[in-house]
């Protein structure tokens, strides 16, 4: 866990939107989500960073690691297309391909910023 320290440490997690209960989303569920975050990043953009990283990379693995953990108590299955309820049908649309590592375009567009090789190597 200490090496993932230089992206996000647990408290920082925890005051994230919908990470501050700790009996629904434990330690362990963040620790598992900040290193599925950092492998996704380190990853797709090809880089490690053996100091402090970048402000926006930080934020991207922060924001993975978020959506991860949300996920593991979402109602919503993350590759949905259409959602029916008594309200009606909700379409999503999803990002993927080789421009696109996560379903989050925000994050999507920082680690594009950093990646240092194309999309296909």
């Amino acid at each position: 866990m200490a090496a993932f320290d230089q992206y996000a440490t647990l408290p920082e997690l925890r005051r994230l939107d919908g990470l501050a209960d700790a009996e629904l989303i434990t330690d362990a569920d963040l620790s598992e989500a900040l290193s599925y975050a950092v492998e996704t990043v380190e990853g797709y953009t090809g880089q490690a960073w053996p100091e402090r990283p970048p402000t926006a990379i930080r934020w991207a693995v922060r924001t993975i690691a978020r959506q991860w953990a949300v996920d593991l108590h979402s109602r919503m299955p993350d590759r949905a297309l259409s959602i029916n309820s008594e309200f009606g049908q909700v379409s999503l649309a999803q990002a993927g391909g080789d421009w696109r590592p996560t379903s989050l375009p925000e994050v999507n567009a920082v680690l594009n910023r950093y990646r240092s090789r194309p999309p296909w190597g």
